[in-house]
């Protein structure tokens, strides 16, 4: 791929992340306040673009965000697939993200269950979970593999001693 169109397709990718970022600390962000609002019975009016959310019972919310929650995750890896394929073009190490990702969601769903299972700690394994997918929506991951495919790449790339 050229150059120029590589750092111009990188320079999207980084305004995707931005912009998406935004995005869902804002809908997230609504979505808790209109939670807590119906917990104190109190009115919280909705931003414009998410006002049919408030017409929604609270279940129906806890349920939005948890598939909300799965599709910035997925959104997020397949920013991150591109990105990886962009800077490196190394199927090897597309399927390290993609079993990054994987491996974040099941340990996640695994303190979920766990905290179910044992009531007495499923406030901490809630918050655990919630750091781990709060990981996988977000460029942390992606800054994280980077420069370790890059430091792979250049340990590959050395010659050995004789």
């Amino acid at each position: 791929m050229k150059s120029t169109k590589k750092y111009l397709l990188l320079f999207f990718v980084v305004c995707m992340l931005l912009l998406l970022g935004y995005y869902r600390d804002f809908v997230f962000k609504n979505i808790n306040a209109l939670l807590k609002a119906l917990d104190y019975q109190i009115d919280y009016d909705m931003p414009l673009s998410l006002h049919f959310l408030g017409n929604c019972t609270y279940t129906t919310l806890l349920n939005i965000k948890w598939g909300l929650t799965l599709l910035f995750g997925i959104i997020y890896l397949v920013i991150s697939i591109i990105t990886i394929q962009l800077l490196f073009n190394n199927k090897k190490q597309t399927h390290i993200t993609i079993a990054v990702y994987i491996a974040i969601t099941l340990v996640s769903a695994l303190f979920i269950c766990i905290g179910f299972i044992f009531k007495s700690t499923s406030e901490t394994m809630y918050e655990f979970a919630r750091y781990l997918m709060g990981m996988a929506q977000s460029p942390i991951i992606l800054m994280i593999l980077i420069p370790a495919f890059k430091l792979s790449e250049k340990e590959n790339n050395k010659t050995p001693i004789s």
